[in-house]
């Protein structure tokens, strides 16, 4: 009988071991790729939101005003807050948005909501039809959402802001809170807290 020496025992064991390894590196990386994606879901952010009667695409020194616009509007009388939204979809099938809802949050655990909104396309200002918008996978779009508020509680300001909508199990998903309380100005350059 005929012994394998030791050096070449382990060139055998290293050998094996290499192939091993690469035989189960195809399904390993299928593997975490998988449950990487079973990880993200769909997102919207208020990337920019307005308080008043500025419209989005207004610059600055544009002369347009509405009548009775205010300089520090107030969350007692109705009007149209204007926010800029991403949706996100980092998955990799497409993703439909529906029933975009605003939510306003109060310091004693109350919550108001407002429904009636218009969608329009960010970069040509065209009303979108519908309410609610399709995105494909891995990608992200930029929509202005112009909601009509009216206020429920007349004597309470919001604390915070958040959006939520209709997930494909139709249950409510929220995202980005946005802190109202030093936001409540006319102009359209204010950054979502994440």
């Amino acid at each position: 009988m005929i012994g394998i020496t030791k050096p070449r025992r382990y060139f055998n064991q290293l050998i094996i071991g290499t192939l091993a390894l690469l035989a189960l590196y195809a399904p390993t990386k299928d593997l975490i790729s998988y449950l990487h994606e079973q990880f993200q879901h769909q997102n919207i952010e208020i990337v920019e939101a307005s308080f008043g009667a500025n419209m989005p695409w207004q610059t600055q020194d544009m002369s347009y005003v509405k009548v009775a616009q205010e300089i520090r509007p107030s969350f007692a009388t109705s009007q149209i807050i204007y926010t800029r939204l991403r949706l996100n979809n980092p998955t990799s099938q497409p993703q439909t948005y529906r029933k975009i809802w605003l939510n306003f949050n109060h310091r004693n655990g109350t919550r108001e909501y407002t429904t009636d909104y218009t969608l329009y396309n960010a970069d040509t200002r065209q009303r979108l039809i519908g309410q609610s918008v399709q995105v494909g996978p891995h990608s992200s779009v930029d929509v202005i959402a112009a909601y009509r508020f009216i206020p429920s509680y007349r004597h309470q300001v919001p604390s915070s802001m958040n959006v939520s909508w209709e997930g494909k199990d139709l249950i409510r998903e929220n995202a980005c809170s946005y802190d109202m309380k030093n936001l409540m100005t006319n102009n359209f350059h204010t950054q979502c807290d994440q």
